[in-house]
């Protein structure tokens, strides 16, 4: 009897059902990962009706297929609770965490980059110049930045702990420019394509890229709790796959799909 893998999604906006690091089918072969990605970050990772989606959700899918001995639950919740799920155990792994290992020490394996993305510095008119140094002449200003993320950088955030810099936070991309445009925030450290699709669809117009900071690859982050004997055959495979995408020009594909060939 032909057993057909298939990849479950569910979305979890405030918990998510704790299933074991490894769920077996009623074949006993079928080993199942818990993963977990951020429900508003579009084109990244979205939550949609049927279940999680966007660019990493697709690389996510497309990655099980490849793997006849997993089946992946992938689950989308807010960051903070993405976050936390992984960090306590919860779940295996964070999809689309960047290579933080100071700021998330719980995080015991980065995969194999999904891909990599353009971070860029935004603010109103006439706050900040092109030839500001990035972070060091931003001190006295005000930024937003999405709960839970570390995109703007550390030593940003070590400017932010010598009160050089304030930062305040909102969920989404969305929530944190609308704090620009109104003129309750100063600057705000996002993803290009993220922050070009809201500034297009909001039409806020007073926001303007001042520079590139980095390129940041992103990454599933495996969980500590995961122990090795458990989840490293699998973390060997995936990344084997993800490499796989990447040559074949998979991933390149699902990136085109979701931004029309913007990054």
């Amino acid at each position: 009897m032909t057993i057909k893998k298939t990849l479950t999604v569910l979305v979890s906006a405030v918990s998510i059902i704790w299933l074991g690091s490894y769920q077996l089918s009623a074949s006993g072969d079928i080993k199942t990962v818990t993963l977990v990605q951020d429900s508003d970050y579009p084109p990244f990772m979205i939550a949609e009706h049927a279940g999680p989606a966007g660019i990493y959700a697709d690389i996510v899918r497309a990655a099980d297929e490849r793997l006849p001995g997993y089946n992946i639950l992938l689950t989308a919740s807010p960051w903070p609770r993405a976050k936390f799920l992984v960090e306590t155990g919860r779940a295996n792994g964070l999809v689309g965490t960047y290579h933080k290992p100071v700021r998330r020490p719980w995080i015991r394996h980065f995969s194999t980059p999904l891909a990599t993305e353009t971070i860029y510095v935004y603010c109103r008119d006439g706050v900040a110049k092109e030839t500001w140094n990035y972070p060091q002449d931003y001190a006295g200003l005000l930024f937003t930045n999405n709960a839970g993320f570390a995109t703007p950088g550390t030593e940003f955030f070590e400017l932010v702990e010598q009160g050089k810099i304030e930062v305040i936070e909102e969920q989404t991309t969305d929530e944190n420019l609308r704090l620009l445009h109104i003129g309750r925030a100063d600057c705000y450290v996002q993803e290009q394509v993220a922050v070009e699709i809201s500034l297009r669809l909001n039409k806020f117009h007073n926001i303007k890229p001042i520079r590139k900071v980095l390129k940041e690859p992103a990454h599933i982050g495996y969980s500590e709790h995961w122990s090795a004997s458990d989840g490293d055959a699998f973390i060997q495979e995936m990344d084997q796959v993800l490499e796989e995408m990447a040559q074949d020009g998979t991933i390149s594909d699902i990136i085109m799909k979701w931004t029309d060939g913007t990054i």
